[in-house]
């Protein structure tokens, strides 16, 4: 139904009321969907399978009651919020009233009853359902928004995300390139040492040493900050499960955390494979863990 479309049920077991209401209905708005029950069992069915905004009922009835059709209907969580009219002639007392109330009528009209006054009544009803829709649907835009934003916020932390481990994926390879770089050239300096006298050859020991451990604070440096801001809690979660580990322990567990090989992080620290798989035991014995996979998962989860 649109927002301008409303579906009443009249119950009622009287072929001459029904008749009346129902062409004071229609006349009053010819978009009226009219349902018709003629007991209250048939009503709270009909109610189940239609949810109606409106319902008109009647009070003495075969089968089952007013009275106990509104009982029925407010019982059930899919019908209890369906505002209810007592249209009746035959209870009109206060007591009686008070008891339609109580079992949740939201009004009451006797008969005979006067006809502008009834639909009056039931424009009132209407008006209330019409400012409910339309804050539901408000509801809806607003949630609809928060959704969109959401998701677009969602989508630019990715982005942002994706761009980072770009920029440290690169960072992480110009230090292997770095590193294969001066390691080439170690070597070649390496390579002249037969042809030297034993100064030359001193020379030649201490330039390579030079080169082997010096000259590298900047990438590192840019490494740190580009690994931290990916990754901004994993130092600080490594440090609370593994207490006292060491600057270069921090950083295996970081090229580890970055799923690197034996042979690529030797490459960028200088140190033998040998070396690595003695440190990367090490860094399992104290978080007690068996194996290089199960070690490399659990920095995963940092």
């Amino acid at each position: 139904m649109t927002m301008d479309e409303y579906q009443i049920l009249i119950v009622d077991d009287d072929p001459r009321q029904l008749k009346i209401l129902t062409g004071h209905l229609i006349e009053f708005d010819p978009n009226y969907r009219l349902l018709i029950a003629t007991n209250g069992k048939a009503g709270v069915e009909i109610s189940l399978k239609n949810k109606p905004d409106l319902i008109l009922m009647d009070w003495e009835m075969p089968v089952m009651n007013g009275l106990d059709a509104i009982k029925a209907l407010k019982a059930n969580e899919e019908t209890r919020m369906i505002p209810i009219i007592m249209v009746t002639g035959t209870h009109g007392e206060p007591e009686k009233l008070k008891e339609v109330l109580e079992a949740g009528a939201i009004d009451f009209v006797t008969k005979p009853y006067n006809s502008v006054e009834l639909l009056a009544r039931i424009g009132t009803q209407i008006s209330q359902i019409n400012a409910f829709r339309r804050l539901i649907r408000q509801q809806e835009i607003i949630n609809n928004q928060e959704k969109e934003l959401i998701s677009r916020e969602t989508q630019l932390l990715h982005e942002r995300i994706e761009h980072q481990n770009k920029q440290l994926a690169m960072q992480t390879m110009n230090m292997v390139q770095h590193s294969e770089l001066i390691q080439s050239i170690i070597n070649d300096i390496n390579s002249l040492k037969p042809f030297t006298s034993g100064d030359g050859k001193s020379m030649i020991t201490s330039l390579a040493s030079k080169l082997n451990g010096g000259g590298n604070d900047h990438f590192w440096n840019e490494f740190e900050v580009s690994f931290e801001q990916v990754h901004n809690t994993f130092y600080k979660n490594l440090v609370k499960k593994i207490p006292d580990l060491t600057l270069r322990e921090k950083r295996l567990c970081a090229f580890l955390r970055l799923n690197m090989n034996t042979k690529e992080i030797s490459s960028i620290t200088f140190q033998t494979t040998n070396a690595i798989d003695v440190a990367k035991h090490r860094l399992r014995k104290k978080a007690g863990i068996d194996t290089d996979e199960g070690f490399t998962s659990y920095l995963m989860n940092l």
